[in-house]
């Protein structure tokens, strides 16, 4: 395997990553804005997704695909 299919396995796995950050944020969201009162395992959840998705972004950083830096807009 060249280091050429690596990336473009890497940028698949982040792609994955990406969505399922998207996807766990969405739930997280959801349940906040159907929920009246905030029990303290939604203040949990919304967290955790935060810090799950914080470190996708960072393992990306760190992994140094090219082309991907500052793929993401804040």
């Amino acid at each position: 395997m060249d280091q050429q299919d690596k990336h473009e396995d890497l940028r698949k796995v982040e792609g994955k990553a990406e969505e399922l950050v998207s996807l766990t944020l969405e739930v997280c969201e959801k349940r906040l804005t159907d929920s009246r009162n905030l029990s303290p395992e939604h203040v949990a959840l919304s967290s955790a997704a935060m810090s799950v998705r914080q470190s996708v972004k960072t393992f990306l950083a760190v992994t140094g695909i090219p082309g991907m830096a500052g793929s993401e807009a804040e």
